[in-house]
């Protein structure tokens, strides 16, 4: 397998792979960087390294290594068939480590304090045209318990307020709140770390849902055969990988707050303002001539979406696949992971195995902010809308197929949810919809009997085993 230790080895492979394009033309921080990222997502396009960036001069911007599903795959190392299984055997079978801290490190190339502080000479670039003040966007929020020592991983948005100020939303269902209550409740600054620009392995496992009490760096090994790389911070014991581009150290007060936003969230809406914690920035380390790396978010499809609905099939798949065994496949269709598509074993289907399995959505811990699920046969292909689409239109009847539960847990985020409870403000409360497009059993499966309507079985095999010659290649 490739091994990708930085975000620059990720870079060349791209390069090689004729799946990067270095942008020499000059693009700004106010629209040029982000609207080219939605392009990207919308095009199926390729990573792009952004070599001009008007008033940052020396400066470049990384963006969409993760945008598209055959970068994801490379960077897992797994093949496109059956993914999801594969990637769960490493799960299973694979060893969680602990990083091996070193001494030197990268990113330590370059130190700044006090005064050499200032956030506003970063090519932090704007995601939406209302945004008041730009957000990092592809930083990871690394948080340490002060009772366990246990280190959260996961990636969050950060606003910039100011040359050593950051605002953080932090969100009460997150594990990062989990363990800022306790400082909170010790009455101290929480220690945290922002590295920006790390390699994609790292990402990756940054992202996946995990268990409280589990360090996220520690799936490392499980996709690279050898344990991360970390060092420790100049300001606190938090680790943190040694070959990020840039790593933020500062203190989340445990009382002040300020207003964040608007940002454009990941429901594809603007944020309202909200009073989050004031993060003061003690120290930042980096690379000689760092990358800074920007990730769109807003109206999907963006990078974020793409690589959370990746992280958020492959953690669905394996808490759903211990409660429900007769899952085949999940895929998330939108929006991070509010609508996903699950489909059941046909031949294991039996009267009440929908329910079954909507009830499991919400139980495990990847389901938390599931609001439509789609259950399909499984020959429809999960990461396909049309066949998902195909399968509600033919297979599903509203007046018996939909089952809806009111009341759910909400999410904050969604801007649909001001409708529910009483008042217009935000209730906490959410609702669950569910979807049943599974071909119907007896005696009701008269209309399903004659057949899927599609090419021979042995003509549709010899296709795929010679598509390339039949079109030339």
């Amino acid at each position: 397998m490739v091994r990708f230790e930085s975000l620059r080895d990720w870079i060349t492979f791209l390069e090689q792979q004729g799946d990067l394009a270095r942008n020499k033309e000059e693009v700004n921080i106010w629209g040029d960087i982000s609207a080219i990222s939605r392009k990207i997502a919308r095009t199926d396009g390729p990573a792009v390294l952004h070599e001009n960036i008007e008033g940052y001069p020396g400066w470049r911007v990384f963006s969409d290594g993760l945008t598209t599903r055959r970068r994801q795959l490379w960077t897992l190392d797994v093949p496109a068939e059956g993914a999801l299984q594969i990637t769960l055997d490493k799960l299973k079978g694979g060893k969680p480590a602990k990083p091996v801290i070193v001494e030197q490190a990268p990113c330590k190339e370059i130190k700044l304090f006090g005064d050499d502080i200032d956030l506003v000479k970063f090519p932090i670039a704007f995601t939406g045209e209302m945004e008041a003040a730009p957000h990092i966007t592809a930083g990871i929020s690394f948080i340490q318990d002060p009772e366990t020592g246990w280190i959260n991983a996961g990636i969050r948005r950060f606003q910039l307020a100011g040359r050593d100020k950051l605002f953080n939303l932090v969100l009460p269902f997150q594990q990062e709140a989990m363990i800022f209550r306790k400082y909170q409740r010790m009455g101290k600054p929480a220690p945290i770390a922002i590295p920006i620009g790390i390699d994609p392995v790292a990402c990756f496992c940054c992202m996946m849902p995990a268990p409280a009490q589990f360090d996220e760096a520690d799936n490392f090994p499980i996709f690279t055969g050898e344990p991360l790389k970390a060092v420790k911070c100049e300001t606190s014991d938090i680790i943190v990988p040694a070959t990020s581009e840039i790593v933020i150290e500062g203190e989340m007060d445990p009382v002040e707050v300020e207003l964040e936003g608007p940002f454009p969230e990941f429901p594809g809406y603007y944020s309202a303002l909200r009073l989050c914690p004031v993060i003061k920035v003690k120290a930042i380390t980096m690379r000689s001539n760092p990358i800074y790396q920007f990730m769109y978010m807003g109206v999907p499809p963006s990078e974020g979406h793409n690589t959370g609905a990746f992280t958020y099939e492959i953690e669905l798949f394996r808490q759903l696949k211990s409660l429900v065994p007769e899952v085949a496949d999940v895929g998330v269709l939108s929006t991070w992971s509010l609508t996903i598509a699950v489909s059941l074993n046909k031949s294991m289907v039996r009267p009440g195995l929908d329910k079954k399995l909507a009830t499991a959505v919400k139980a495990v811990d990847a389901g938390r902010m599931v609001k439509n699920v789609f259950i399909v046969d499984d020959y429809v292909d999960v990461h396909n809308v049309h066949e998902v689409l195909w399968s509600m239109s033919v297979k599903f009847q509203p007046e018996k197929d939909f089952l809806m539960v009111p009341e759910t847990a909400g999410i904050l985020l969604d801007p649909s949810e001001t409708v529910i409870g009483p008042g217009f403000g935000y209730s906490g409360l959410s609702s669950f919809g569910v979807f049943n497009c599974l071909e119907k059993l007896p005696p009701y499966n008269e209309g399903f009997k004659r057949g899927l309507a599609t090419p021979p079985i042995e003509a549709s095999k010899r296709v795929d085993e010679n598509w390339s010659k039949y079109m030339g290649k």
